[in-house]
């Protein structure tokens, strides 16, 4: 039977929701229907988008009768997560962000060990930070076994992003999906909520891209995920009947720059120690330019210069 056929019940259902993201939506499909993984349903909901974002859904719907798309008014990202869930008819379920890019083995990868290690109720993979040209900036999450992982999730400084999962449709309808108390910050209370009755997994391979830009969540809504993150910590400890020190979740540095050029220095240093001094130096560039007579941008590029110099040495 061939996968273009409704009636074989598919293997994963990719769930996506949507809103605004017309300048990515396009490569965040293409990943999912170029999986080597076939036989999938996926799931995509626009949120209420302004933009063209459900015009280039639309498009690939006439193309691929594996996509189930649905346009409506703007509810929320939580609202919309369980809408999805409620709509996968696969055991397994796998979450795909619209502005990212799966690697094409991601869900074959993690499908397999969901199948093959029952004991697992959700697993996600490595991720590369990727900008919005798709330059890489570093290779995060090395917390790959259960307890790590549970350790890192109880963490407000832990540098763990579980985006890129996929999890037992069955188990995560059973403690009531994605919780609207914890908005911005869902993914991580599911991963604490399901490390409670079963195991929890990393896979120690990049499988996805995850990419950085100034209208994402993490750093249009910084203040408040943070916020939500000390919530859903704060949660665990109470349900796992453990102490916990309130001191220990407050921030280093509460206050949130939400300055572009923030976030250009701080992509330029993160490239730089993963040695992309591609993504480094254009970032050195950019924030040069805009701080001109600032100490810290020429310090940044006369890093950037000297670690390019220091590989053309190495590599003669």
């Amino acid at each position: 039977m061939s996968i273009s056929d409704r009636n074989v019940k598919p293997l994963v259902s990719v769930l996506m929701p949507v809103y605004n993201v017309e300048n990515f939506i396009a490569k965040a499909i293409e990943s999912v229907l170029s999986q080597t993984l076939k036989n999938l349903e996926f799931i995509i909901i626009d949120d209420g988008s302004t933009d063209d974002s459900k015009n280039i859904i639309g498009e690939y719907q006439k193309n691929d009768c594996r996509i189930k798309f649905i346009s409506r008014e703007n509810k929320g990202i939580v609202y919309t997560r369980n809408e999805l869930l409620n709509m996968a008819s696969a055991a397994y379920f796998a979450i795909m962000d619209s502005d990212d890019i799966s690697n094409p083995e991601r869900l074959a990868e993690q499908f397999h060990f969901l199948k093959n290690n029952t004991e697992y109720l959700v697993v996600s993979c490595r991720d590369l930070l990727i900008d919005p040209d798709d330059d890489p900036i570093m290779i995060i999450n090395n917390s790959f076994e259960h307890e790590e992982i549970d350790k890192a999730n109880l963490s407000l400084t832990s540098f763990q992003t579980l985006n890129a999962y996929m999890a037992v449709t069955e188990s995560v309808k059973k403690i009531g999906g994605y919780r609207h108390e914890v908005l911005y910050a869902e993914d991580r209370d599911l991963f604490l909520r399901l490390a409670e009755i079963g195991k929890v997994k990393v896979l120690p391979k990049v499988l996805y891209q995850y990419r950085q830009h100034l209208n994402s969540t993490c750093v249009e809504k910084a203040d408040e995920l943070n916020m939500y993150v000390s919530k859903v910590i704060i949660d665990a400890f109470e349900r796992r009947n453990m102490e916990f020190n309130a001191a220990k979740l407050e921030p280093k540095n509460p206050v949130t720059i939400k300055k572009e050029g923030y976030y250009f220095t701080v992509w330029a240093w993160l490239a730089l120690e993963s040695n992309y001094l591609k993504t480094a130096r254009k970032y050195a560039v950019k924030q040069l330019v805009k701080q001109p007579i600032s100490y810290n941008a020429w310090l940044l590029m006369y890093c950037v210069i000297r670690n390019h110099f220091k590989n053309l040495f190495q590599n003669k």
